[in-house]
């Protein structure tokens, strides 16, 4: 009985360390999605203080914007592990709460 019980404990302590590793990843998956962005911007500054075109610039400002709703995505889902929700929540279902098609 003891050693079940030591059992238990250990399996715990092992699926925390592979949340912990894989919290890890995912946060690297945000921040690096967070960066992109920000270099997105800061290429719109560029293009608009060289004068770019209009259109290029729009292009540049659609693209951010896809950017941000995947964003929101990944820290829906990051959020819905973390919190161990359960139910039938899968990618379609987040792309069509963010209303995209």
């Amino acid at each position: 009985m003891k050693q079940l019980i030591l059992d238990k404990k250990k399996s715990r302590k092992n699926s925390a360390i592979k949340q912990s590793g894989r919290a890890k990843d995912e946060s690297r998956k945000i921040f690096h999605r967070i960066a992109r962005i920000e270099g997105q911007l800061g290429g719109i500054r560029r293009m608009v203080l060289e004068k770019k075109e209009c259109m290029d610039i729009i292009s540049q400002i659609s693209a951010i914007r896809e950017a941000a709703t995947m964003l929101g995505i990944e820290l829906l889902k990051d959020d819905l592990i973390c919190r161990k929700k359960t139910g039938n929540i899968n990618e379609r279902y987040l792309k069509t709460l963010f209303k995209l098609n």
